[in-house]
C-alpha cells in the first residue's frame, strides 16, 4: 500500500514515490502512486552471498546499488531506500561506514528495517493484495 494524498484547496492529488527494497539477495524497485503500485525491476544483487565469501559488504554490490539509485535519482524526486536482511547483521562500524557512502553517493537515506518493521509491512501488503484481488 503506497498511499500518499494531500488536499490542496479541496482537490486531492496523488504523488509518485519509488520503494527500493534491498534485501540479502536482490533489489525491488515499485512505482507507487495513490493507493496503487507497479513493480519496476528486480535487481540481482547477491549481497549476502558475497558477504559471507569476504566478510564484508563488496564494492562491485554497493555500486551496482548506488548507480541504480542514481538513475532513479534523476527521473524521481520521492526515493524511498529500505534495507533489510543481511544489513541488519551488519556490525556497527560497517553498517555506520555504509550509510554514510551511501548517502555521500546518492544524496539519499538508506533505513535498515528491524525484523518488526519488515514483518509488518509484509503483513500489510499481503492484507491489501488480498483485499484487493476481492
Amino acid at each position: 500500500m503506497c498511499a500518499f494524498e494531500q488536499s490542496e484547496k479541496g482537490m486531492e492529488f496523488n504523488m509518485q514515490r519509488i520503494i527500493v527494497e534491498v534485501g540479502s539477495k536482490s533489489t525491488n524497485i515499485d512505482i507507487c502512486y495513490g493507493k496503487e503500485s507497479n513493480h519496476i525491476l528486480s535487481l540481482p544483487i547477491e549481497f549476502e552471498e558475497d558477504y559471507k565469501k569476504e566478510n564484508k559488504l563488496v564494492k562491485e554490490d554497493i555500486d551496482k546499488l548506488i548507480e541504480r539509485v542514481n538513475i532513479l535519482n534523476v527521473v524521481y524526486d520521492d526515493i524511498h531506500i529500505f534495507g533489510t536482511g543481511i544489513f541488519r547483521n551488519l556490525n556497527e562500524e560497517d553498517r555506520k561506514e555504509f550509510i554514510e557512502e551511501f548517502k555521500e553517493r546518492t544524496g539519499r537515506e538508506f533505513k535498515i528495517l528491524d525484523n518488526d518493521e519488515e514483518k509488518k509491512l509484509h503483513e500489510k501488503g499481503a492484507i491489501y493484495l488480498a483485499n484487493r484481488n476481492n
